[in-house]
């Protein structure tokens, strides 16, 4: 993307990354002998004054069709010695362009200095000379960290990085082909790694600096192939966030708020995030319990039948696409028990979000074995979602009673932190044994501010101390046996909106709620990969009891890692069989009980 979204959509780079680009616009003047005698060295570019003609000398290092533009560079024999100026610029043509344009040609021309978006740039040029063929300036070598004043100095230039950087973010990798890329390693929210406090501060900046966006050349929406460079992808082959590129080549540049790199060639790393192919994880049979947050799955309005919802799909064609991405995924998984977050709060009717998509469910399942927990009120609070739980009639039983818990009006911090009820529900396996409790909840998220008093500081985000006082009142809440049955073995999951080291997390795990799978060191747990970088938000914990006799737990990457333009509101990749990737934003997080 250069200049993105204002002047139409750069041309696929072909040959080397580039598209050559032949436009006519009338003859050229050659003059071979002085051709470019009296130009101004580009590196002098920072000293001309706006809106004055200038006559520059260069060597075409890549064209932008779609951008009506090039890029020269001088060659490397006019360098200067700072290494505070640029040697290169990029050069807008209007609606014309000096005809057969191609990198490796050297061209003097006059264009108008200005600046678009902060940025220098020629434009409009005229009096064309064609100046014969020239190798291309040598790629400077770059390296992360790098500060943006020293990628100052480097805009329009070609570059090499020849260090591994991993794909850090997706977001408008479909729609704009941009990708974030990270050196060393993986970007992880840093309370995923350290409590809130100094050192928040210090692995944000140092992050920052470890970033650096790819871009496809083409800033078109929605442009009909992915490619970065040499490299193309699409929704059997995608790029995933925790992929590597061992390389990359391209130009600097610049734009909005992006310190970037137009790509002409990348090279792929040998340790790929390929997709997980089975649910199972290598786990072992038994009673599986799965906590998954569906990413606002609506069926209407709370108005009436109609697209768009307040959230979720927009269309009656994405909602379809969603929910069959959904079913793939939990007929994958086979829980006995899901406890899903984000269904549409619109009652326990045939037309509401949750039997809607329990039936496409059992649709799909021979025997039609779920059937979701239901309440006594119509609604679950007043939210537009509510969680939910769903359970397996071939493997467990519901027993006792069915328990909600409702904020308390009086207590601003809890309220402010349990916007949404905690859902509980016992059961027993079918093949007897001891039952167990269940309970799933969805707290506050970190993205609505509680005030100065409840909200997080040094990295907690909104909400931090609120979604931790609120944890305290769901454990007192779960001591008293809501369901009416009196076991040790508990189960609390759902979408808690912490990330490991924060505050809420800490307070389960102190009062001896077991987490799985537990926390390791080594390789930092996600569930979701957001602005703050790849973190956990989503949890199973086993009371002690439960959790001595666990048989395996495992996160299952289908969501996270992928483009959100590969999901239910992107292209259209649910022709034919849908598959589970990206049917949410959310990855599900899978355990398996202990034997009866």
């Amino acid at each position: 993307m250069v200049n993105p979204r204002v002047r139409g959509a750069i041309g696929h780079l072909a040959a080397a990354g580039i598209v050559i680009l032949s436009v006519a616009m009338g003859p050229a003047r050659f003059a071979w002998a002085d051709c470019g005698a009296h130009a101004m060295p580009l590196h002098a570019l920072a000293t001309a004054r706006r809106g004055h003609s200038i006559k520059v000398s260069g060597v075409v290092t890549g064209v932008f069709p779609r951008m009506r533009g090039f890029f020269i560079e001088a060659p490397r024999a006019q360098w200067d010695d700072s290494a505070d100026t640029s040697e290169a610029v990029f050069v807008y043509g209007g609606r014309t362009l000096p005809g057969s344009v191609a990198p490796g040609q050297r061209l003097a021309f006059t264009a108008r200095y200005q600046s678009y978006h902060g940025l220098p740039e020629l434009a409009y040029p005229r009096g064309v000379e064609r100046c014969g063929r020239h190798a291309l300036p040598p790629a400077i070598t770059v390296s992360l960290p790098q500060d943006t004043q020293q990628w100052q100095a480097l805009l329009g230039m070609r570059i090499r990085i020849g260090q591994a950087l991993t794909v850090d973010d997706l977001d408008d990798f479909v729609r704009y082909g941009e990708v974030r890329l990270h050196a060393g390693g993986r970007h992880y929210a840093p309370t995923a790694l350290t409590a809130p406090g100094p050192a928040v501060r210090e692995l944000h900046q140092a992050s920052a600096r470890r970033e650096i966006w790819l871009d496809d050349g083409n800033s078109a929406a929605d442009p009909q192939q992915l490619r970065l460079g040499n490299a193309s992808f699409d929704a059997l082959h995608p790029l995933r966030i925790g992929d590597v590129f061992e390389s990359v080549a391209g130009i600097a540049y610049h734009a909005y708020g992006r310190d970037l790199v137009e790509a002409t060639q990348v090279g792929r790393g040998h340790t790929v995030n390929a997709r997980p192919a089975r649910a199972t994880q290598g786990l072992p049979p038994g009673l599986r319990v799965v906590t998954f947050n569906v990413e606002n799955y609506f069926n209407r309005a709370v108005s009436g039948p109609v697209f768009p919802t307040e959230r979720g799909a927009r269309t009656r064609a994405q909602w379809r696409c969603q929910t069959d991405k959904l079913v793939a995924s939990l007929q994958a998984m086979q829980p006995a028990v899901a406890g899903l977050e984000e269904i549409e709060n619109n009652g326990h009717g045939p037309n509401g979000a949750l039997a809607t998509l329990v039936g496409a469910l059992n649709h799909s399942v021979a025997g039609a074995p779920y059937r979701f927990i239901r309440t006594r009120t119509r609604r679950l609070g007043t939210d537009l979602i509510a969680p939910a739980l769903v359970y397996d009639t071939r493997r467990v039983t519901p027993v006792g009673r069915v328990a909600v818990l409702v904020p308390p009006s009086d207590d601003r911090a809890v309220r402010a932190g349990l916007t949404r009820p905690a859902l509980a529900a016992s059961f027993r396996a079918r093949k007897g044994g001891e039952a167990f409790t269940v309970v799933v909840v969805h707290l506050r998220s970190k993205r609505s501010s509680c005030g100065a008093s409840l909200d997080g500081r040094s990295g907690g985000g909104d909400c931090a101390r609120a979604r931790a006082l609120a944890i305290p009142y769901l454990e007192h809440w779960i001591g008293k046996r809501p369901t009416g049955i009196v076991s040790a073995a508990v189960v609390l999951m759902g979408d808690f909106n912490a990330y490991p080291r924060e505050a809420a997390i800490r307070e389960l795990s102190q009062a001896g709620w077991q987490m799985e799978p537990p926390l390791d060191t080594r390789d930092p747990q996600y569930t979701e990969n957001g602005s703050w970088g790849s973190g956990r938000l989503d949890y199973v914990f086993l009371t002690p009891h439960l959790a001595k006799g666990a048989r395996g737990a495992a996160i299952w990457h289908i969501d996270a890692d992928e483009a959100r333009g590969f999901g239910y509101a992107g292209r259209p990749v649910c022709r034919g069989r849908a598959a589970p990737y990206r049917a949410s934003d959310h990855d599900p997080v899978i355990v398996v009980l202990p034997r009866s």
